[in-house]
């Protein structure tokens, strides 16, 4: 890991009033805000002063803002797509949100005070506030999508989606932009979704997209992209501006490579209707 690629710039941060130079939020010193702590990444070479995307990224079951920050694809990421990267820490390392199941935390009103947090003490284009997570967090990430998207102007799940029962009807919180990255050969999160222990089951990816069709009432034939690497099936004339659900030949996948490509997506997109 280089940690002074994951570290916040603290010499050009020292310059810049508005942010929080002396609480860096490395992985082993994260901010708090209300229900838990996050970690924070930014450009090696950023000036603390110019307003830059940010991406929220919610790890997998048992993983940790450090380990997501160890990855060199992680912070190739943030180098090279010039985004604020933060990770908040599920508690226990799980999320909580499945319906009926515990809530010892709101993990929703956490993601939001994590982006109030952010955006309260760093430059952010308030256009470009992204939300994306990777298995349990992808299932997060659907579900703050479709119940309380708040200030994510869009989101990028990677091999998770809806819980079971999946809902039928439109989303609560509205039409929102979304591209969906899953593996065909996923065998821990599959497409069709699976029995887990309990009676819990993981929802059907593409009853999540269903929902997403019906919520963002999109025009009824999808273009399809088809690449070595991935397929990728695309409605527009969405009110959200644009649904993709791409899959690729592989398993339970997590690349920094999927959300490149889906801050690019969500870039392209020129509104509603487009």
């Amino acid at each position: 890991m280089r940690p002074a690629a994951i570290a916040l710039a603290v010499a050009a941060l020292a310059a810049a009033p508005a942010a929080r130079a002396a609480e860096a939020c490395p992985p082993a010193a994260p901010c708090a805000v209300s229900g838990g702590t996050y970690a924070l990444a930014v450009p090696s070479g950023w000036d603390g002063r110019r307003p830059l995307p940010l991406v929220v990224f919610f790890h997998g079951l048992g993983e940790s803002p450090a380990l997501v920050l160890s990855r060199a694809d992680m912070i190739g990421l943030v180098e090279k797509e010039g985004i604020i990267l933060a990770v908040p820490a599920g508690l226990e390392a799980r999320w909580y949100v499945r319906p009926g199941g515990p809530r010892p935390r709101d993990d929703l009103a956490f993601a939001a005070a994590v982006v109030e947090d952010v955006m309260a003490h760093h430059p952010v284009d308030p256009t470009r506030v992204v939300a994306s997570g990777f298995s349990a967090g992808a299932f997060l990430t659907w579900t703050l999508a479709c119940d309380r998207p708040g200030r994510f102007t869009g989101f990028l799940p990677i091999a998770g989606g809806l819980w079971h029962p999946v809902p039928e009807g439109p989303c609560p919180g509205g039409p929102v932009a979304i591209r969906h990255v899953h593996g065909r050969a996923d065998r821990t999160v599959p497409l069709a979704g699976r029995a887990l222990s309990g009676g819990v089951r993981q929802g059907d990816m593409r009853a999540s997209l269903a929902t997403a069709l019906v919520t963002n009432q999109c025009a009824a034939v999808p273009e399809v992209a088809e690449t070595e690497a991935e397929t990728c099936t695309t409605w527009r004339g969405c009110r959200s501006g644009g649904l993709s659900f791409c899959t690729h030949p592989g398993g339970h996948d997590m690349d920094g490579r999927f959300i490149a490509e889906g801050l690019a997506w969500l870039a392209g997109l020129k509104g509603p209707g487009k």
